[in-house]
């Protein structure tokens, strides 16, 4: 894991923040998944400008045919 690893304190605070109540076995896999999901987050790209998400808007006249 990274050095943003937390402990079982901390995953706990995290559950039930999101309003998780699990049996202790649930959580054990909750606690393991988590480390997984910390080294997902590790490999995102990070510091992009805003320029390099596109827009997702739709213009129809960018298609309509061009008069000439």
């Amino acid at each position: 894991m990274s050095d943003t690893s937390r402990t079982r304190e901390e995953i706990l605070v995290l559950a039930k923040t999101a309003g998780l109540d699990l049996p202790a076995e649930y959580f054990d896999e909750l606690v393991d998944a988590y480390g997984h999901l910390q080294t997902m987050i590790s490999r995102l790209p990070r510091n992009r400008a805003r320029s390099d998400e596109p827009a997702h808007v739709f213009h129809a006249t960018t298609f309509l045919p061009q008069e000439g």
